[in-house]
């Protein structure tokens, strides 16, 4: 039987940390827009890797963050629910400078 194992990764975190720079290297290729300007993935972005019979299913998300505005509101929910049904959640934080 040729079965392919699939796995869902969500990569959450605050704006800017890196987690569409994280997408796009695990993919390997642009998928997902890097800016310096906080909040630009408003909808999740998903982006696709086989390895043999693996299959990994990365899910960029919008960043969490207290919501002021309805917009806010929309992408922080859609954050909240990426995580609902994946296998993993890596949580990309801010590196500490000294």
């Amino acid at each position: 039987m040729n079965e392919t194992t699939c796995s869902m990764i969500a990569i959450v975190g605050r704006p800017n940390v890196g987690k569409s720079t994280l997408l796009n290297a695990l993919v390997g290729e642009n998928v997902a827009i890097v800016s310096d300007k906080p909040q630009t993935t408003r909808n999740r972005i998903t982006g696709v890797v086989t390895k043999g019979k693996a299959q990994y299913i990365f899910l960029d998300t919008p960043g969490l963050h207290r919501a002021r505005t309805r917009l806010g509101e929309y992408m922080d929910s859609v954050s909240r629910s990426s995580v609902a049904d994946v296998d993993v959640a890596v949580l990309v934080v801010e590196p500490i400078r000294h």
